[in-house]
């Protein structure tokens, strides 16, 4: 009996140690929720409101007459979709030639570049970057958002190690032998067997798009082509930044966010594990 309530006891310290780790975690999103029914007044009141208030509808209708809320939510869902595919695109297609064309020369000098590329912090070049994007125009449009964005070295070294595990070098040769061509290979072999790594490089690239603040603070100036992170820092009034309606803007904000992760997170987890599986 003291041996099998022992057992019992292991196995349930696991199971309460997640349950506190999942309430540190999902509290801070709550309160987020909690917040934005209280008025800015009830925010800053010790101690803090635990239970949610009768404010939502103020709230929200402060938001619309302050800034332009739904167009800035519109333009980070547009521009996060957009450069999410393109990333999808360029990373698989860039994984495709790396892991397809091993023994291409210069093969480790390139693939050194890729990984090396990952090292360098992104406010390293971000002179030359914004000259570039002066230089084509892109100031204050949403190019700078999406274009760039497909250089991804995360992207394309997580797709190189995947296509590696997932497609077999075998079968390019019997595609090839079969009389198929590369973009037939890449697109009718290669993609259906990478989804599962493009579902986990997806939802990583809409998250990285979607949270962005850096870039369009830099490049973005009219206040209607604002992304939904630049678009809250407006959102002040004569007694300072509101609170209550800043909670209430992030609150609808991350709510593609869910819906994306519902559609993608079957791919998502799969994506992860597969590779640690083979």
């Amino acid at each position: 009996m003291m041996k099998k309530a022992s057992m019992n006891i292991r196995k349930l310290i696991p199971q309460i140690f997640m349950v506190i780790l999942s309430v540190i975690f999902v509290f801070p999103i709550i309160w987020m929720f909690i917040l934005s029914t209280n008025s800015r007044e009830d925010v800053f009141r010790f101690p803090p409101p635990l239970l949610p208030g009768d404010e939502l509808l103020n709230n929200f209708n402060r938001l619309l007459e302050t800034i332009p809320y739904f167009s800035n939510l519109w333009n980070s869902v547009y521009v996060s979709i957009l450069s999410t595919l393109l990333i999808l695109f360029v990373c698989s297609f860039a994984a495709y030639g790396f892991a397809r064309f091993t023994d291409a020369p210069g093969y480790k000098w390139f693939f050194y570049i890729v990984v090396g590329s990952i090292m360098v912090p992104p406010l390293a070049g971000i002179v030359p970057w914004f000259m570039e994007i002066k230089s084509l125009g892109w100031i204050d449009t949403h190019w700078a958002l999406i274009i760039p964005a497909a250089a991804y070295p995360f992207g394309v070294f997580w797709m190189i190690q995947y296509s590696k595990q997932a497609v077999p070098a075998e079968l390019y040769e019997s595609a090839k032998l079969d009389g198929a061509s590369e973009l037939r290979i890449y697109w009718q072999i290669v993609i259906p067997l990478i989804r599962p790594g493009l579902g986990a490089l997806a939802i990583l690239s809409f998250l990285n798009s979607w949270q962005s603040f850096q870039t369009p603070l830099i490049v973005l100036n009219s206040e209607e082509k604002f992304t939904v992170p630049l678009g809250l820092t407006n959102l002040t009034t004569q007694f300072g930044t509101d609170v209550s309606g800043v909670m209430l803007g992030t609150s609808i904000s991350i709510l593609p966010i869910f819906i994306a992760f519902i559609f993608a997170s079957k791919h998502f987890i799969e994506g992860l594990t597969n590779g640690s599986v083979k």
